[in-house]
């Protein structure tokens, strides 16, 4: 099973893992009526279920050996998410270690929000406790992610996927909250872009003239980039209409290449008549 692909973009390689895929319909989670829908697409693409990957990102570029976002597939059978008699590819850690990159060198991890599926791969447990999965590797989240009073609930919780994750890593002191923008090296930014989450963010590499956005869940599909008024039903509309908004306008001016979580496609927006057009990017 090919779960990884990998290309050059400028100095940097570029490696996409998928830990595995989730089914979902559009009706049960785009805030968008059938009959709008219907006029753009096909309403079985609407009403039926579509397999969707989940991506972590690697980012190689001189020293710095940069992950975005950490998931291990968990999903039980019996799970809304899950596709009837679906085996999984290989983890994150494997295939990280088959493309060549050691989890040890590994020195950011970006999670891009607090959704679980973004930040459940980033500790593991070993003799009854947890650590951090990427032991040298200092983690950043939106702070507005972590204040969230459902996280902060959650974090008090010893039950909880955020306590075994993300207050094991404020515990480690490993764990930085992002505010607005940061530059993480000098080809690598964080790029606040609210909405899917309050403290959703997404990651901009510029390599030789050449520029990719990791975008997370900015998009779950490329009908939400052509319409970018449609989003999640939990989603902020005038946050995520504003994030995306500004990623289109600098999408467009850099040429750039999108990666979202859930897309299959590695994808461009190209401007037409009606606004833009998500299409294949040709990778090199």
């Amino acid at each position: 099973m090919i779960n990884t692909r990998q290309f050059p973009l400028g100095q940097a390689t570029i490696t996409v893992i998928n830990t595995g895929d989730l089914q979902l319909r559009m009706a049960d989670w785009l805030k968008v009526s059938p009959e709008v829908w219907a006029q753009h697409y096909s309403i079985d693409l609407y009403n039926e279920p579509l397999r969707l990957p989940t991506q972590c990102i690697h980012i190689k570029i001189n020293r710095a050996s940069i992950l975005v976002d950490a998931n291990v597939y968990d999903i039980s059978p019996d799970d809304s998410y899950a596709i009837p008699n679906y085996q999984p590819p290989p983890d994150l850690i494997a295939s990280l270690i088959a493309s060549g990159i050691r989890p040890e060198d590994i020195t950011q991890v970006i999670i891009t929000h607090a959704h679980f599926d973004h930040y459940n791969g980033t500790t593991i447990e070993r003799d009854g406790i947890c650590v951090p999965k990427f032991p040298n590797a200092l983690y950043y989240l939106g702070r507005a992610d972590w204040e969230n009073p459902d996280t902060q609930h959650a974090l008090n919780d010893s039950g909880s996927l955020q306590y075994r994750t993300l207050r094991v890593l404020q515990e480690r002191g490993v764990l930085e909250l992002v505010e607005g923008d940061r530059d993480l090296i000098e080809s690598v930014k964080i790029i606040a872009a609210p909405g899917e989450s309050p403290g959703h963010q997404i990651v901009r590499v510029h390599s030789d003239d050449q520029t990719l956005y990791c975008v997370g869940d900015l998009y779950h599909h490329p009908a939400e980039a052509e319409h970018p008024t449609w989003h999640a039903n939990w989603a902020d509309a005038e946050s995520i209409l504003a994030s995306r908004n500004a990623l289109t306008a600098r999408a467009l001016a850099e040429n750039a290449i999108l990666i979202a979580t859930h897309v299959p496609s590695i994808g461009q927006l190209r401007a037409n008549e009606s606004g833009v057009a998500w299409v294949e990017a040709k990778l090199v």
